[in-house]
């Protein structure tokens, strides 16, 4: 990011071998994600000095906040064989020739197996009757999922995840140096908070027990992650080695009044204290919606533009 003062005038970026220079005649915008845009200010010299200065890059304007307040949905998932090659997407030769088939019925109808998003079940429920609104959300998957399909395996099943819907646990995103192309040190800090873990052991018993319910009994073969559910120590482990992200990271540009140490930018999206410059993107939320992120995400960017518009008509 290029910079007058505290006005934000333009980018800096490297195409190739070359460095090349580009500016914005009324404001730049940011919508590099959670993860990157947190990097850009930081690299841009917009953040903490303490965290700045050690890696030499100059202060053009101090924001504690930014990189802070990372949050995601963090869940666990159950996987179960089928008895059948027939029930579900898997890898079979059964498995392989209705693949094969629904391409053509998608290629040629767009219907068919491959009009699935596999994800075909989700549900927002309570920990507890006595809540006002969810605090869990269960997705089920009409295939195998392991390690968020980075381990595949023969045959089969069907998956289920049940997620934290509103985590206490707060995370960061820092720099490791002041090269660009370095990658962000980004860390969760996933069940930091008691209270995460404690949901989250709910949630576990409760997908277990809708798993192994009547409905099921046809259909469930062999557990993937077989654990014994009257022992508490090992759901607890099971959880601490398996929880994994949602990928709904938000946060680390958070929206609220300057006041706030941990807030980057204003109603406005515009960075507090610095002109011509706004975040569009999840790391705005201050918190973190309880379900998907992907259409408010979408909300924000559609809320920017017609900010963008009525600042330009009252200039």
């Amino acid at each position: 990011m290029l910079f007058e003062g505290k006005r934000a005038t333009g980018v800096r970026y490297q195409l190739g071998s070359e460095t090349k220079e580009v500016f914005a005649d009324q404001e730049v915008l940011l919508s590099a994600g959670s993860f990157a845009s947190p990097q850009i200010l930081m690299r841009s010299g917009i953040g903490a000095a303490s965290e700045l200065t050690p890696l030499g890059i100059p202060l053009v304007h101090e924001r504690q906040g930014v990189g802070k307040n990372l949050q995601d949905h963090i869940d666990i998932i159950e996987v179960y064989k089928t008895r059948s090659d027939t029930d579900t997407v898997g890898i079979s030769i059964p498995g392989i020739t209705r693949m094969a088939v629904g391409l053509w019925q998608w290629l040629r109808h767009r219907k068919g197996l491959l009009t699935s998003n596999y994800a075909e079940g989700i549900g927002f429920i309570a920990s507890d009757p006595t809540l006002t609104a969810p605090d869990l959300e269960l997705i089920f998957l009409a295939g195998i999922e392991d390690d968020h399909n980075r381990k595949l395996h023969w045959g089969h099943g069907y998956s289920s995840h049940v997620s934290v819907l509103r985590p206490k646990s707060r995370g960061t995103v820092k720099l490791v140096s002041a090269d660009p192309c370095a990658a962000p040190l980004i860390d969760p800090q996933f069940l930091s908070h008691p209270e995460d873990v404690a949901l989250l052991v709910k949630g576990w018993h409760i997908q277990h027990q809708l798993l192994q319910s009547a409905p099921f009994d046809a259909f469930r073969g062999a557990s993937l992650f077989p654990v014994d559910p009257q022992d508490p120590e090992a759901v607890l482990a099971d959880i601490r080695n398996r929880a994994d992200t949602q990928y709904h990271a938000v946060g680390t540009c958070k929206m609220g009044s300057e006041s706030d140490p941990l807030a980057v930018v204003d109603a406005q999206l515009c960075i507090h204290g610095i002109q011509g410059l706004r975040v569009v993107d999840a790391s705005i939320m201050p918190t973190l919606v309880a379900g998907n992120t992907n259409a408010p995400t979408i909300m924000i960017a559609e809320k920017a533009v017609d900010m963008i518009v009525a600042h330009r008509r009252g200039q």
